[in-house]
């Protein structure tokens, strides 16, 4: 199915793949705009996002990384949208004098099992909550193992923004390497500032304040995305926690009959 494609977790190789051509692209535009729109290569903002060579690697190396990052917390936000939509399936009643009667919860469980989509949290906590229910018909219980099973997702999903957390921690890292062997350029060259030819030293220090202040912008921008995102999802989890407590274990209802 191609709603799977779209909403699970890209593999990070393709992630990879589309940040390094989204990297690509963005200096291409940037070698186009310096070099024929404006005809200034040697701009200033040109040489701080670094569009000289081999000056530049540590700024491209940032947004590679910043890149791939926000192409995972893209993926995210899809898949997040995605799973929002089983909430419009109204697969629980809403009804507040509506029961569930073992019957009824029989009936959602053959009717969850009939979906095309079966990955959804929604679907999985309410197939294996009606499973529970179908084995001892015990609300109590049922609600522990959703309660387990909603711990899980949120682990999952802690466990999901490792390579996410990870790329927003080397971006500053990077730039901090752009730093040090900038600096050290510019040490390298201290006997030529001494005989009054500075050109060289400066133009390492700029490298060296260069791409710590790209990095920290990007690392900003990204820690926010990666905040958004997680926020979004923590709460659709809990949102999914309160609506089967709400629509299904409060609801329940078993005869006197059938109760063990």
């Amino acid at each position: 199915m191609l709603i799977n494609k779209i909403t699970k977790d890209s593999n990070a190789f393709d992630s990879f793949l589309i940040g390094a051509l989204g990297t690509l692209i963005l200096y291409g535009l940037l070698w186009i705009i310096f070099n024929y729109g404006i005809g200034q290569p040697d701009h200033r903002v040109y040489i701080l996002l670094g569009g000289q060579w081999p000056l530049g690697l540590i700024q491209f190396s940032t947004f590679l990384a910043f890149f791939w990052a926000m192409v995972l917390v893209g993926t995210k936000s899809r898949k997040l949208k995605w799973e929002t939509g089983f909430f419009a399936l109204n697969l629980l009643p809403t009804d507040e004098h509506q029961v569930m009667r073992p019957e009824h919860i029989n009936d959602l469980r053959l009717s969850l099992a009939n979906l095309e989509e079966k990955s959804s949290i929604l679907v999985t906590a309410l197939q294996r909550a009606c499973t529970k229910f179908r084995a001892n018909k015990s609300p109590q219980e049922t609600m522990d193992l959703v309660k387990i099973q909603i711990d899980m997702e949120m682990d999952l999903l802690d466990s999901s923004y490792g390579l996410i957390r990870y790329l927003a921690w080397s971006i500053p890292s990077i730039g901090f390497i752009g730093t040090v062997m900038g600096i050290s350029g510019a040490l390298g060259n201290a006997d030529k500032a001494v005989a009054g030819d500075i050109a060289m030293v400066t133009s390492q220090l700029g490298v060296a304040f260069d791409t710590t202040l790209v990095a920290l912008l990007l690392s900003i921008i990204l820690m926010f995305q990666i905040h958004i995102s997680q926020q979004k999802e923590e709460s659709l989890i809990i949102g999914i926690h309160d609506y089967i407590i709400e629509n299904f274990i409060n609801r329940i209802y078993v005869p006197k009959t059938e109760r063990g």
